[in-house]
């Protein structure tokens, strides 16, 4: 790695933490970096699998919504630390179009997530009966 100016003091004093991916100025202090320097810059996208709404796969799957029912796996959706309840809440992934529908079309979602999102496992929306929500009392 070439060693690079200061760009607060210009000073050529620098050291760059090759493990976390930045550099200091051991004259004034000053920490900076460049994307490109950071070891963790070209992570692969995480894959959700399909679209609990529409069905499409992508990098525009990317949205996890908590529904009010319970999970078909209990401990693998949605819970809350300050009232307590357990991660029993069920979750559906869906792209970014789906997410916008939300709102005037809140049937949208057809599926929910069968034990944990990267598991890309569906399970029908409709197929679960019992609620789920957080505590109101807990949340003022």
């Amino acid at each position: 790695m070439t060693n690079q100016n200061c760009p607060k003091c210009e000073s050529t004093r620098t050291n760059y933490q090759e493990n976390y991916g930045y550099w200091e100025c051991l004259d004034c202090g000053y920490v900076w970096a460049d994307d490109g320097d950071d070891p963790d810059y070209e992570e692969e996208s995480l894959d959700l699998g399909t679209c609990c709404g529409c069905g499409c796969t992508g990098e525009t799957v990317q949205n996890l919504v908590m529904l009010q029912k319970k999970a078909p796996v209990p401990g693998t959706g949605w819970g809350c630390v300050v009232c307590g309840v357990p991660s029993d809440g069920a979750v559906a992934v869906v792209c970014n179009d789906c997410l916008a529908r939300l709102e005037i079309q809140p049937d949208v979602i057809k599926e929910v997530v069968y034990g944990y999102a990267t598991e890309k496992k569906r399970y029908s929306l409709a197929a679960l009966t019992e609620f789920f929500d957080h505590k109101d009392i807990l949340h003022g």
